[in-house]
């Protein structure tokens, strides 16, 4: 199985590839009637399929079998996209083919860029899943920082440069007698993560004090700065 197709069409035993899919089935692959193809549907489903009618701009097939798996993808990521689009989606792939569970694009007051094309991205993150071969799309939506504080998880995270306020958070909660591992990975990597990752230049200390009072705990990358879609890698790679 080199190559998988993907479609939300489907009724009963019959699913439909369309458009960009059908024609990298037909023109591309160059696939004949009674050729067997497998399809996702992004939602935990894999079609092995029977090719019965193609043409360049759909291509009807019967499902042979079906394999259903369960969703492992458990971490929101929320970005405050790059300004430079290529970067973006180069993040987008790299992050969809790693495996999470949605990705939010997070409007800071730093963020650079404030208007997205999410379908283009949507179509990004299908071609990552086809070639990973996995089978859930993780979502792709937009929200303002206040919308992602509000995101429901077990373990919420925030990368930032700001270790002063680190130091003061640590020295609070031990005045408190409720002092916490910050900076730390939990080791239960099936519970719901929510990981934070600001602009290229950070997230105001006063966004980050919003983290803190919403209950996240500051996340370590490193001793190093880096770039927002290093950042973002680095820091899915450590709870996979």
């Amino acid at each position: 199985m080199n190559n998988l197709f993907y479609t939300n069409s489907i009724s009963g035993q019959t699913l439909l590839l369309e458009d960009q899919e059908a024609a990298h089935c037909a023109l591309v692959l160059r696939k004949k009637v009674g050729d067997v193809i497998y399809v996702i549907d992004g939602k935990g489903n894999r079609y092995k399929c029977g090719i019965d009618k193609l043409s360049k701009r759909d291509v009807a097939c019967t499902i042979l079998s079906t394999e259903t798996n369960e969703k492992s993808e458990n971490i929101t990521i929320a970005i405050a996209p790059t300004k430079n689009r290529d970067r973006l989606e180069w993040m987008i792939e790299k992050l969809v083919e790693i495996g999470v569970e949605r990705i939010v694009l997070m409007n800071t007051k730093n963020t650079e860029r404030t208007r997205t094309n999410l379908e283009r991205l949507e179509k990004k993150a299908i071609s990552a899943v086809k070639q990973s071969l996995r089978f859930y799309i993780p979502e792709v939506v937009a929200m303002d920082y206040k919308e992602v504080l509000e995101i429901e998880a077990a373990f919420k995270h925030i990368a930032h440069c700001y270790d002063d306020l680190e130091k003061e958070k640590s020295q609070t909660e031990t005045e408190v007698g409720h002092a916490k591992r910050s900076r730390s990975v939990p080791s239960d990597s099936r519970s719901k993560q929510l990981i934070l990752i600001g602009p290229e230049g950070d997230f105001t200390t006063q966004e980050v004090e919003q983290a803190f009072e919403a209950g996240f705990q500051g996340l370590d990358l490193g001793k190093f700065r880096l770039r927002t879609e290093t950042a973002a890698i680095v820091a899915v790679t450590l709870f996979q």
